[in-house]
């Protein structure tokens, strides 16, 4: 299929005759009630939204009459300009959608058009965690730091340390903090949970948050646990994601060690979790993976080590040390 926008239909649109109404894409219309129906996180929705809103810019036909034979020429269209994993994000999108579609309006709607068209096959990928090595590294180079950013650089690395989403932590406050443990109201994909924390990361918060104490802010449940500015009494706005994702990798530039994002964070705290023994699901509960899959392929390290140990223990033999 020629790398050109399906024109093949109108959309459809408001009556031209309704007052003040302009022409208004119904589609896209479609595309917001469904991002309100999902539990979805900001960078979810914006997520959504973007591939949503490419399929409908290739496409002119009404939502309703678009069939397998459109997904499966705008798969092909995908594939000539963005990578696999691209492509399976931009159809999972639209799995998504019209399976939402064919449930909120079965009346036009009665069959999903992507149901039939597979997503790509894609290589394993590589394990993304940080050694025990580099996590050192981390927290040496928080020492390097001036001195009135390092409580709060290191509370956040030991959070994120604790398979944490950026975007979660961005959304904590003080009241979601009990002195024990973490309370996610809102996770991506409706994994909101508790996170216990360890006495480390318990004795780096409660460090940041006594400065805080001192400098004279105020308690409030609904304050932000992380400020983006060193706290002023009464000021100190919340800090974002984009704060926690440059913070991270300025840390991990300042440590020597390359592409450090909150997400690997993650990864590492996924893999630490099944190499010290931890049963899968309860370590999945603690991250909060919805998905087998997805977990295991965030602790690609762990599973390899646990069956090199269940290798030498078959074979009667003590783990060579390296």
């Amino acid at each position: 299929m020629p790398a050109q926008p399906d024109s093949s239909s109108r959309s459809l649109r408001w009556p031209a005759s309704a007052p003040d109404a302009g022409l208004i894409d119904l589609r896209q219309v479609r595309v917001e009630e469904f991002l309100k129906a999902r539990s979805l996180t900001a960078n979810s929705q914006k997520a959504y939204r973007r591939e949503l809103r490419r399929f409908l810019a290739w496409t002119e036909r009404p939502i309703s009459q678009i069939t397998p034979r459109q997904i499966v020429q705008y798969k092909e269209y995908l594939e000539k300009s963005l990578a696999p994993s691209s492509v399976n994000r931009a159809l999972s999108a639209l799995k998504s959608f019209f399976s939402w579609l064919v449930k909120a309006y079965p009346d036009t709607m009665n069959s999903n058009p992507t149901s039939s068209v597979a997503l790509l096959k894609l290589s394993s990928p590589p394990a993304f965690d940080l050694s025990d090595t580099e996590v050192d590294g981390l927290w040496q180079a928080i020492k390097r730091l001036p001195n009135d950013s390092q409580s709060r650089e290191a509370a956040l690395l030991a959070v994120l340390l604790h398979g944490l989403r950026a975007g979660e932590v961005a959304a904590l406050s003080l009241g979601d903090y009990d002195g024990i443990r973490l309370t996610i109201r809102q996770g991506k994909d409706d994994s909101g949970g508790t996170v216990p924390l360890n006495r480390q990361a318990r004795e780096c918060l409660n460090a940041y948050l006594k400065e805080r104490r001192h400098l004279g802010e105020r308690y409030a449940k609904h304050r932000p646990l992380f400020l983006s500015q060193s706290p002023v009494p009464g000021k100190g706005e919340r800090l974002g994601y984009q704060g926690i994702y440059y913070t991270i990798k300025e840390l991990g530039e300042l440590a020597g060690i390359a592409n450090v994002t909150p997400h690997r964070l993650r990864h590492t705290y996924a893999t630490k979790l099944l190499l010290s023994g931890m049963d899968s699901l309860h370590a999945r509960t603690l991250t909060r993976h919805k998905s087998e899959a997805n977990f295991k392929r965030y602790a690609k390290r762990a599973l390899t080590a646990a069956a090199e140990r269940a290798f030498y223990e078959a074979i009667g033999e003590e783990p060579p040390s390296l």
